[in-house]
């Protein structure tokens, strides 16, 4: 048992970093749901699929449902010749070693019309380096 041989002082040191752990934790997810409420925004898995959009980038790309796009690959959003490019592959290549990826990028909307718009590709990076999720910001 862990706790055996702890001291009650001990044990309330523990429980008051928890605590503060867990109120960051809280603060973190409350600064995240503001600015996913009012910002277009994709959270890709590090193999590109789509684990979550917000409510501005539905409205953005014309879809109804968060549901019609999770678990899909981020290629719904290329034109078929692009998705199959040397330049994909290694769009892909930067974005899991960690490079962040800015600029205007051409995406397809849920009717198949073609849309300019300007994005930044973020890597979320792990305490060792490793990219755990790419986070797509959208400016208008």
């Amino acid at each position: 048992m862990a706790f055996y041989n702890k001291t009650k002082l001990e044990l309330q040191a523990t429980l008051e970093k928890l605590q503060v752990a867990e109120n960051r934790i809280d603060e973190l997810e409350a600064d995240f749901r503001a600015i996913e409420q009012h910002t277009a925004l994709m959270v890709l898995t590090r193999d590109g699929l789509i684990d979550r959009v917000s409510r501005p980038f539905l409205n953005l790309f014309g879809y109804e449902q968060a549901d019609e796009l999770i678990g899909k690959h981020h290629r719904v959003f290329c034109e078929d010749d692009y998705a199959r490019s040397e330049d994909y592959i290694i769009f892909w290549r930067e974005l899991v070693t960690g490079h962040v990826k800015e600029g205007q990028f051409f995406n397809l909307n849920a009717q198949g019309q073609g849309l300019w718009l300007n994005a930044s590709y973020l890597p979320v990076l792990s305490d060792k380096g490793i990219v755990k999720r790419i986070v797509v910001l959208y400016r208008c």
